[in-house]
């Protein structure tokens, strides 16, 4: 039995992990609902009927909390983004897939005809998931202005 060398195993698993945490592309489709919590920064559950959405906002990352600890401006970005859509409004959202584990839906969410996902950017409360910028064709050039905008404007976690 021959053996495979371990830069071609090491190949094989990064590959198979890519595929396991890479974001599943569907169709998008738009649909409105309802906002019924804000978990973090980039975490919303909406509710669409009696059916909730865990839903991940798409092409974004803001600041998490970490073992139970906020990072630096996670607390600010929640603010923000109950600021955007307040729980108990209604929003339009665009479902672009399921992260692979299958636990949330990537969305990008439209509140008063404002795209959130970029007002987040836009804030300095969020970046570009540059990883995932693919994921958001009609958005993804807006993201990065944002970004560097705020970058620019020194916002949020741009803060130096």
């Amino acid at each position: 039995m021959q053996k495979i060398p371990f830069i071609a195993r090491a190949i094989a698993g990064m590959a198979i992990a890519l595929a396991l945490f890479a974001p599943q592309p569907l169709k998008a489709q738009t649909a409105s609902a309802v906002v019924h919590r804000i978990v973090d920064g980039d975490t919303v559950i909406l509710k669409r009927g009696a059916t909730e959405i865990r839903g991940q906002l798409a092409c974004i990352d803001a600041p998490d909390w970490i073992d139970g600890q906020p990072q630096t401006h996670a607390q600010t970005a929640k603010n923000r983004l109950n600021a955007l859509m307040p729980v108990g409004s209604s929003v339009r959202y665009r479902n672009l897939g399921t992260i692979s584990s299958g636990d949330r839906t990537l969305v990008e969410i439209f509140h008063n005809n404002r795209n959130i996902n970029v007002q987040m950017v836009a804030a300095g409360l969020a970046r570009l998931h540059s990883r995932y910028r693919q994921t958001c064709p009609d958005s993804s050039d807006r993201l990065a202005e944002a970004q560097k905008q705020a970058a620019d404007r020194r916002l949020g976690i741009w803060i130096h």
